[in-house]
């Protein structure tokens, strides 16, 4: 096996904006090669044709977007950090098991660059936060991704094979999210009394983090339909309750509250 290659590559510029603000705006790339995959050949074997598999140096992509910040330094007790970030990152496999795993499903390993499956185009980041030192504050923390690739499965009740679907041609939804924490700083005498307050999901948004492949929707699947068909009674909860899949959405809102002491 040979070693992997990876090149990486940015130019970028900073700017000062009065005192306290600054932007900062930076082009990227990385080119990477000879990563581990896997391939398959055939032999023959008693006559008859077989075929094993095995590790090579056959998987490459590429990275490459841009980078815009904007930075407010905590002045007047105001502190901004907003960055926003467009990327395009492709393959020919997103798992060195890929080619392997794509021949025993019985489809076509890819051998063309698709998107991989970590390629994020937009990403969105602002954190704020206003201080009072001694008095109170507040932060907020919010972020917004779009949906990262997933590859389409056919609908058993179709013809459509698992070749008619290129590999992460399809999108999960986009993700939205905020966060915030506040305080308040009580003094009596020498002691020094903070009371906090956190939540997290603000918005309570059920943020979808998985989906069902043969629709694209992390509430319905074909398979329901096909249960319904069948008998619901037969499972121990009902058909809405068995397909919702709680490891498909985010965290829904959480809140905690707490209290420090110092002396």
């Amino acid at each position: 096996m040979k070693p992997q290659k990876t090149v990486k590559g940015e130019i970028g510029i900073q700017q000062q904006i009065g005192e306290d603000m600054a932007l900062d705006v930076t082009m990227f790339f990385e080119d990477f090669r000879d990563l581990i995959g896997t391939q398959t050949n055939d032999i023959l074997v008693f006559g008859g044709a077989k075929s094993y598999s095995q590790y090579a140096n056959s998987d490459f992509g590429f990275s490459k977007g841009i980078i815009v910040k904007f930075e407010k330094r905590f002045m007047g007790g105001l502190a901004i950090n907003v960055d926003y970030t467009y990327a395009v990152t492709k393959g020919n496999a997103s798992n060195p098991a890929d080619a392997r795993n794509a021949v025993l499903g019985g489809a076509a390993p890819e051998t063309f660059i698709t998107p991989l499956d970590w390629d994020q185009t937009h990403t969105l980041n602002i954190v704020a936060a206003y201080t009072v030192p001694d008095n109170y504050g507040f932060s907020i923390i919010s972020n917004f991704y779009s949906g990262q690739p997933y590859t389409r499965q056919p609908n058993k009740n179709t013809l459509v094979t698992q070749n008619a679907f290129p590999k992460n041609s399809d999108n999960k939804p986009s993700v939205f999210n905020i966060d915030i924490r506040a305080y308040k700083d009580f003094k009596i005498d020498n002691y020094k009394i903070s009371i906090f307050v956190k939540v997290y999901n603000l918005l309570d948004l059920d943020n979808p983090r998985g989906v069902y492949g043969d629709t694209g929707d992390p509430l319905f699947t074909f398979g329901k339909l096909d249960a319904q068909k069948v008998n619901p009674l037969m499972y121990y909860n009902s058909l809405d309750e068995l397909y919702t899949n709680p490891t498909y959405f985010s965290e829904p809102r959480r809140v905690e509250l707490g209290a420090s002491f110092n002396f």
